[in-house]
């Protein structure tokens, strides 16, 4: 499949900049521009951050893609970058984040609210993205949720054990109080946000 120009020219962009890299994943129903504000944050704490959309996207149509189709999108612009990027997804960006996690392409993960994987909830076909929750290469990971999220916090812990057999030393799990499903977005946003930095900041380096 050949790279969206946008995308090539984000990547090149990114590249030039030699500043570590940071995607971040919208989930369904939500746009690239979601990550308007974060984006603003990581770049004045000296990252290159990038907001991609899904595949077909540009159209303003409904992708008809299967999860794992749109994971593979991610990778290959993961792939692109000169550096490990720093992956931060939501909802089902966060299940996309975990799965390129899986396959060694993040130098650290946070997801947020993710969509639960095969093994913690019986999902729809086409929404199967294989997470492997062991994999050796997958790198630190950090799952927030927040305490009123429509997702039951049993589904998102039960998914953050899985994640905790991992080999690697860290594995966290951050629940905010008071905050809903919305946790990008939401007027709480900034301590997110701040939450997220501060985490990949431990394992992503400034030059």
């Amino acid at each position: 499949m050949i790279m969206e120009t946008v995308d090539a020219a984000m990547i090149e962009r990114t590249n030039a900049s030699q500043k570590p890299p940071v995607i971040f994943i919208h989930g369904l129903w939500s746009k690239p521009s979601s990550w308007d504000r974060w984006a603003e944050m990581f770049e004045a704490a000296g990252y290159a951050p990038l907001a991609p959309g899904w595949p077909a996207e540009l159209g303003g149509a409904a992708a008809p893609e299967t999860i794992g189709e749109v994971a593979a999108h991610f990778a290959r612009i993961a792939g692109a970058l000169d550096r490990r990027p720093a992956l931060i997804g939501h909802s089902f960006g966060g299940l996309i984040a975990q799965t390129l996690a899986g396959r060694g392409l993040s130098a650290a993960t946070v997801a947020i609210e993710p969509a639960p994987f095969r093994g913690v909830l019986e999902l729809p076909v086409w929404t199967e993205a294989p997470v492997d929750a062991e994999a050796a290469g997958r790198g630190p990971l950090l799952t927030i949720s927040g305490e009123r999220d429509h997702t039951p916090p049993s589904v998102t812990r039960a998914a953050y054990e899985r994640q905790k057999r991992n080999k690697h030393p860290v594995t966290e799990f951050v629940q905010l109080p008071r905050r809903d499903r919305s946790l990008p977005i939401n007027s709480g946003w900034r301590e997110v946000a701040q939450t997220a930095l501060t985490f990949v900041r431990r394992f992503l380096c400034l030059l």
